[in-house]
């Protein structure tokens, strides 16, 4: 963590220094000049390289370039591209490193997650390029996206109506039907389990409260009956959010509220201190864990009977990892708790907006059309289905009535013991999850094509995201300063106090002091500036 601290410290010292001295030499935008628009036609007649930068792993492919689908754009576009690729562990380490040595490659993925200070410093720094004045002469098919719902018209500016970089939309097949991605993460439960105590799938908290007992008195050796997260709530707020509120800032209606001051966090924390002292919740919840993924090895062994689980790590897979051999062992997806039977189940966690990760193009860039083309090409249908669902004949088909399939060719490469399974047999061909431009989120149809693993879409679907902050809410560089100094010990504080009023260590009695030393150290102030975020958010 340190390393990453000063390596993040020396970037940005870098970049200040740098265009401190230098002003704005390079190419971009911003000037108030629209752009004309010209025609483009693909492939270009003299090949043309760009370079791109992102997070990404494969077990079976080592370079992008080698992926089958991305040969296939090279093709199409007649513009080579020279991929740096880093692991998800290491990316904002490297990243701080590129930062540093002043050479940025033409298109960054995923900039506003790594940029400190978030994409529109990187402009103002004159690291990124300012895309304002150029994207409808250069990026039609990302205009006539961008601009298809008021929604994603307000998600791709800034506060001031500035374009900084384009977002990756989301669609289900195309530019046609451009939808949320379906929620992807929630809660299980062992149905082996459910059939026997005699119940339905738990929907309320009462409902849930009578199955953990029944678990507990069925199966003693079961260890964790719910694994929860590793400061109490989840990743998604599970639980919590059945009581109006979530593990951090919310907002209820235009108004922003943080978590652990509201009345509804405290009547969940009456709740949890119950189970757990009843032996309902992992015991050792605190190291296991399980904020967005119950472990394999409890809920697989029968350690666990419920717990957040991503939609695909379905019973079969856990069996074929070899931590369960019982034919009976099945588990199934239910929706987010809620408190009173008819209520709306709520969710914590950024899963199913119109936009994805940010797209970044430096200013340095020689051919700041050229990398707009090129980027504006990965929103068009046809890049889309190549780089979610490969190539047509090859990798998939298309019946009548317009539904993809995989081709045997796929499942042969399983057979073959080339790749383990589809889904890897399909990232030889694609970026899978770490593409860009126009995502394909139902590139998983044909995959998981009769698995019941599609079935947890159903439940974790019912999921609304009511409370949560807007994902493209910005603060300025002052606020983010400011809110930086005051929250990480605040948020410290909430997680170790929320910690220890549910394992008993500290007494519910004490919950107006918690509240007072939260106040103490600022958070009235960190809501203030999260508010001013919002009100701009919605102003746009």
């Amino acid at each position: 963590m340190l390393k990453r601290t000063l390596t993040l410290i020396l970037a940005v010292l870098m970049v200040v220094t740098m265009f401190s001295a230098c002003g704005k030499k390079d190419g971009g935008s911003g000037s108030g000049a629209p752009a004309e628009a010209k025609e483009w036609t693909w492939p270009l007649e003299e090949n043309k390289t760009l370079s791109v930068w992102l997070q990404w792993t494969n077990d079976f492919v080592e370079e992008p370039k080698d992926l089958y689908a991305i040969q296939q754009i090279e093709k199409n576009t007649n513009v080579s591209i020279e991929w740096t690729h880093v692991d998800g562990n290491t990316a904002q380490e490297q990243f701080g490193l590129m930062l540093a040595s002043g050479k940025y490659p033409d298109i960054i993925r995923g900039i506003n997650s790594y940029y400190p200070g978030g994409t529109e410093k990187g402009v103002a720094d004159g690291v990124l390029a300012d895309l304002t004045d150029v994207v409808e002469a250069y990026m039609p098919n990302y205009t006539k996206l961008r601009t298809s719902s008021d929604q994603l018209k307000k998600d791709t500016v800034t506060d001031d109506g500035r374009i900084v970089g384009p977002w990756t939309i989301t669609s289900y097949f195309g530019s046609s039907n451009v939808t949320g991605e379906r929620v992807w993460d929630g809660v299980c439960v062992r149905e082996d389990w459910l059939k026997e105590a005699g119940m339905e799938l738990p929907r309320t908290i009462a409902d849930w409260e009578t199955l953990l007992d029944a678990v507990k008195k069925n199966h003693p050796e079961c260890e964790a009956p719910l694994m929860i997260g590793s400061n109490g709530a989840d990743g998604l707020s599970s639980f919590l959010s059945a009581y109006g509120v979530l593990k951090e800032f919310y907002h209820e209606g235009t108004t922003v509220k943080y978590g652990p001051i509201e009345d509804g966090y405290k009547q969940w924390l009456e709740l949890f201190h119950d189970w757990y002292s009843r032996g309902l919740i992992d015991p050792n919840f605190m190291t296991n864990g399980a904020d967005i993924l119950c472990p394999a090895d409890y809920l697989g062994t029968g350690k666990a009977f419920s717990g957040l689980e991503l939609w695909g790590l379905t019973d079969t897979v856990l069996q074929q990892q070899g931590y369960n051999t019982d034919e009976g062992f099945k588990i199934v997806a239910t929706s987010q708790p809620v408190l009173n039977e008819g209520d709306t189940p709520q969710i914590g966690l950024d899963t199913s907006s119109l936009i994805k990760e940010q797209l970044g193009i430096s200013k340095k860039t020689a051919d700041l059309e050229l990398t707009c083309r090129y980027l504006d090409y990965w929103y068009s249908d046809e890049c889309m289905l190549l780089d979610s669902v490969g190539i047509e004949g090859e990798s998939y088909t298309v019946d009548d009535q317009g539904v993809y399939h995989l081709t045997p060719h796929m499942q042969e490469l399983v057979d073959a013991g080339t790749v383990n399974t589809l889904s890897e047999a399909m990232y030889m061909y694609t970026l899978g999850t770490s593409d860009f431009g126009l995502y394909n989120w139902g590139m998983f149809d044909p995959i998981y094509e009769g698995n019941p693993a599609l079935n947890a879409y159903d439940e974790f679907d019912k999921s609304k995201f009511d409370l949560m902050m807007p994902s493209s809410m910005t603060m300025t560089d002052e606020e983010n300063t400011e809110f930086a100094s005051l929250y990480t010990d605040i948020q410290t504080l909430a997680n170790e106090n929320t910690v220890k009023f549910i394992t008993g260590e500290k007494s519910l009695d004490e919950w107006d002091d918690h509240v007072a030393q939260l106040k103490q150290y600022g958070v009235e102030r960190c809501i203030e500036l999260k508010q001013a975020a919002l009100d701009r958010y919605n102003a746009r």
